[in-house]
């Protein structure tokens, strides 16, 4: 991937680490802070729920294509991408079992919701390399592009056309392929944590998104069999790319095969209003926080929330105290992690205290009996 490539895709991003990193080696007791909320009023945006991996009938799930958006509809999402594998979903209407025009415009203006619609998001798939001799190669979710994989793509290949042709990606359950599945291979909990801090998959990664313009991962999927020590992975690419501008962003994905998965994971989206400009700056920026009922390493392997989720009403950076700040509701507790350990508890973290226990990065996971929410990382800079 050429550099100026990924320097025009994350410009943004790009410029706010480089300014923070203006304050690096001053020697001050106070870091500079790179939040990516820090262009949302929480007072005046909307919170809008996105369900960005799914499939039907016309791939490998088991609903069609017509009842797993109405599902969705049913179950209070805002934005869905209908992820089917390695077909793009242009539209809802023209594809195998899709809606009616008429049900369309009724989903789009928000009928029975008090006029709250669901946006379509257009030109959607599921990229899914089929591997040759055991080669690792992981599944890529795209929006916004009607390219898709054949069998004489490879994951470079895949990167490149997405963003060729105006697209957006991310990478689906890293975990699938390292080994860091949870009881499902010998030494389990163990034996996940160990690929996920194993110097041979972080540098993977790690090379994979200071390369190519993936927007992040996905942290948590479906009922988190298969990402539960990917949150671990997560945290030793974060130490690896922030010092070096790059961010990398946590979804949580339902990737649903069945109606049952449906609404276990998902991603809350802080906007203006709910359209698809809105929605694709948001995901550029990282102004969004992943959520899920079930995480097995934070919340135990059995656990399933059934209550109201945590949400995020704010979040608020004090450059000048060095602090940031987090009002949230259902919840029981607030964890701040660095560099995968958790260095402090509550509503708030001054960071000149945990300077010793902060590399480049600080994030929050925000705890209730109805699951858990996972804030985008914020860059510290010394």
């Amino acid at each position: 991937m050429k550099k100026k490539s990924i320097c025009r895709f994350f410009t943004l991003l790009l410029l706010l680490a480089l300014t923070a990193c203006a304050g690096m080696g001053s020697g001050g007791s106070l870091p500079q802070i790179v939040s990516s909320y820090s262009g949302v009023d929480w007072q005046s945006y909307g919170q809008y729920k996105a369900g960005l991996h799914a499939h039907s009938t016309n791939s490998d799930g088991t609903s069609p294509f017509n009842r797993v958006v109405e599902l969705h509809y049913e179950r209070g999402f805002d934005l869905l991408a209908m992820t089917d594998h390695n077909q793009v979903t242009r539209d809802w209407i023209s594809v195998s079992n899709g809606l009616t025009p008429e049900r369309f415009e009724e989903i789009s203006r928000g009928e029975g919701r008090g006029g709250r619609p669901m946006v379509m998001i257009p030109d959607t798939n599921e990229q899914t390399i089929q591997p040759i001799f055991g080669q690792v190669n992981d599944h890529v979710n795209s929006f916004f592009t009607n390219w898709t994989y054949t069998r004489r793509n490879n994951l470079r290949d895949i990167f490149e056309a997405v963003e060729e042709h105006g697209g957006l990606s991310f990478v689906n359950h890293p975990g699938m392929y390292t080994g860091g599945w949870l009881g499902r291979e010998a030494g389990g909990e163990s034996r996940g944590a160990d690929e996920s801090n194993s110097e041979h998959w972080v540098s993977r990664y790690t090379d994979m998104f200071m390369e190519f313009p993936a927007l992040g991962m996905e942290i948590v999927n479906s009922n988190d069999g298969v990402t539960a020590s990917d949150r671990i992975l997560w945290d030793n690419v974060l130490a690896r790319t922030i010092p070096q501008g790059r961010y990398v962003w946590g979804f949580a994905i339902d990737d649903s095969h069945r109606d049952r998965e449906i609404d276990v994971a998902f991603s809350m989206f802080v906007m203006p209003e709910n359209n698809l400009d809105n929605f694709r700056e948001a995901m550029v920026s990282g102004a969004f926080y992943a959520v899920s009922r079930r995480a097995r390493r934070e919340l135990g392997q059995s656990f399933l929330g059934t209550a109201p989720v945590p949400r995020i009403l704010e979040i608020a950076v004090n450059e000048q105290n060095g602090s940031i700040s987090i009002i949230a509701e259902n919840y029981d507790r607030i964890e701040w992690i660095a560099d995968g350990r958790v260095i402090a508890r509550g509503s708030t973290i001054r960071l000149g205290s945990q300077r010793r226990n902060i590399g480049s990065y600080v994030r929050a996971n925000i705890i209730g009996p109805g699951g858990i929410a996972f804030t985008q990382p914020f860059g510290v800079f010394w």
